[in-house]
């Protein structure tokens, strides 16, 4: 629990995923408010609508939670579920408050934590919206069940409530909207140290931070590290203008390659490459490695109406528990090996 509170300073999935737990307690709690008021006065009409609502409430949570664990984050369906989840409970609450007590029901205060709900997708305008959905649906019982509005109790009561909703949507949306600018500056801040500016691909830096965490989760990965050959002749040819367009180019292409769930492309420095791929399978290291090297020897550039094209040195080993800086050495002697031995070429550990 201690980390899923955690997460939710950085998730929204993990926001999801306590409201989803949240329903299902207040659903157990809707029964019991139900139950005990039932006894007290049975009426058969109340128990099917309320047993219409628990079924139906019970399907769409299934279905919610089903889709929320198993579907991956962003994907349309889990879009659709989630964002459809502040309706569902919006339109659950309408039915729900009637039947339970209608402005005296104990569930009312739930309509406070719909409104942060819809905050969270909709900030201080999908706040302003739901706070007064939740005053149109409230003025409705207010005005059927009290049968004297404009006694100065009533009267004080129905304005009461009605203001702390706006004042809850409101204040609600200005919190998370707050929350979400502060994060996302956090989060383009930290991308900003994370990325090389050039190539925009994870720099020195994440690559450091990356190998030492998956060396100390003991992770299956291989390590390649490969630079342009000859780099510095197509500076001193072409300028370093065409010079930062070539290492764009191959760091574009290096990244279509490998799989994004399979693999990680960072810009060691210079014209040098890092790839760590998480396979424990030789024969797919090399598929991966090989395509690439092709892919870059067939990229034509063009310079002035000049073209031309470059070709890639691979070094690759496999991780057997080395510290971060030893694999990286057992990988760079193995690219210093391609390059003495002809260049463009890809040279493998024989051991571990």
């Amino acid at each position: 629990m201690k980390i899923l509170s955690k997460n939710t300073h950085h998730s929204d999935h993990a926001l999801e995923i306590i409201f989803s737990s949240l329903r299902w307690f207040f659903l157990v709690m809707a029964i019991a408010v139900f139950y005990i008021q039932y006894i007290g006065q049975p009426d058969r009409t109340t128990m099917i609508l309320f047993s219409s609502l628990v079924a139906f409430g019970i399907l769409y949570m299934a279905v919610s939670d089903y889709y929320l664990h198993k579907s991956p984050e962003g994907s349309k369906r889990y879009t659709i579920m989630t964002k459809c989840g502040p309706l569902f409970d919006f339109i659950s609450f309408s039915a729900l408050i009637p039947l339970t007590g209608g402005v005296d029901s104990p569930l009312f205060p739930l309509a406070y934590l719909i409104i942060l709900h819809i905050t969270v997708y909709w900030r201080f305008t999908g706040g302003i919206i739901a706070a007064f959905l939740f005053i149109f649906v409230y003025s409705i019982i207010f005005f059927t069940q009290v049968p004297d509005v404009f006694t100065l109790n009533s009267f004080t009561e129905y304005i009461s409530q009605t203001v702390f909703l706006v004042i809850i949507g409101g204040l609600g949306g200005i919190i998370v909207s707050r929350e979400r600018k502060h994060h996302s500056d956090k989060n383009i801040l930290a991308e900003a140290a994370n990325r090389d500016y050039l190539t925009d691909l994870l720099n020195h830096r994440s690559f450091q931070e990356c190998l030492r965490k998956d060396l100390e989760s003991g992770k299956d990965f291989h390590l390649a590290l490969t630079d342009i050959d000859k780099f510095k002749a197509v500076n001193d040819k072409y300028g370093h203008v065409m010079g930062d367009a070539v290492l764009r180019e191959v760091g574009a292409i290096i990244t279509s390659i490998i799989p994004v769930k399979q693999g990680r492309v960072f810009r060691y420095g210079g014209e040098e490459f890092a790839i760590i791929l998480y396979t424990n399978k030789q024969d797919e290291v090399d598929k991966l490695l090989v395509a690439t090297k092709k892919s870059v020897a067939d990229h034509v550039f063009n310079s002035n109406g000049e073209t031309f094209s470059v070709t890639m040195s691979f070094g690759s080993c496999k991780q057997n528990g080395e510290k971060p800086d030893q694999l990286v050495k057992k990988a760079d002697k193995l690219l210093y090996a391609a390059k003495d031995s002809g260049r463009n070429r890809i040279v493998y550990s024989t051991a571990g």
